[in-house]
């Protein structure tokens, strides 16, 4: 029974530590500009992350929330004053002989700290810390939604262009067909029934053709609005 107990805990503690190692790296989700021999998809999902203007908001939303801690860490700072006096007597002070100087000085220090302050500015910039874990969040369940949402669209544009490549071999092969019916039916060889089938099939295959000619631009366009530029012009 002890050694049945001590298995389990081994099984556990194997499977947690299992789930700990399958942890996010988000930095590698989007790779880096200056990473080579990346295939062309990681290029499209790179390009999508650097020209997306959402991107660039949370990135300057991120920015702020790290600035706004440094201000909550110097909050107190707005209870200390520091006043200048300057007058006959501070400027000269040797010829006061009644000692006005000292009803006015030359500089005033003055400063209140409130009780409160030792338990509201580290809340303030613990509030702060959690907004910029917020900011930093968002930014990596963007980056999962980018990536997934490019190649995504990337994979259907490949599909459509090989729907297209097949359509495409199939309206040749029935236009030659057509050919050969249609010089068959001048020579006589051919019945008009022979020779209009082979033309209903033709223009069926072109409607077919034009269809997967359709489907592959708007995939196209698809993927171009993601990463803003031509997929002729990605390298």
């Amino acid at each position: 029974m002890k050694r049945i107990l001590i298995l389990s805990f081994l099984l556990i503690s194997a499977l947690c530590w299992g789930v700990r190692a399958q942890d996010v790296d988000y930095n590698t989700i989007i790779l880096p500009s200056g990473a080579s021999d990346i295939s062309f998809a990681e290029k499209l999902v790179r390009l999508a992350w650097e020209n997306n203007p959402a991107n660039r908001i949370l990135e300057s939303r991120y920015r702020i929330s790290d600035i706004q801690i440094d201000q909550a860490r110097w909050e107190w700072l707005d209870n200390f004053r520091i006043t200048g006096n300057i007058n006959e007597y501070t400027i000269n002070p040797d010829p006061d002989l009644l000692d006005r100087n000292l009803f006015f000085p030359r500089y005033n220090i003055s400063g209140m700290v409130s009780l409160g302050y030792f338990v509201n500015i580290p809340l303030a910039v613990k509030e702060k810390k959690e907004e910029l874990n917020i900011t930093r969040y968002t930014i990596d369940q963007q980056k999962l939604a980018i990536r997934a949402e490019v190649l995504r669209r990337y994979e259907e544009y490949l599909k459509m262009r090989e729907i297209l490549k097949v359509e495409s071999e199939a309206q040749e092969d029935l236009f030659s067909a057509l050919s050969l019916v249609e010089q068959n039916f001048r020579n006589g060889s051919a019945t008009i029934e022979e020779y209009n089938g082979a033309l209903e099939k033709y223009n069926n295959q072109r409607i077919r053709k034009i269809t997967a000619q359709g489907d592959f631009n708007m995939a196209k366009i698809s993927v171009e609005e993601l990463i803003g530029v031509r997929l002729e012009d990605v390298k």
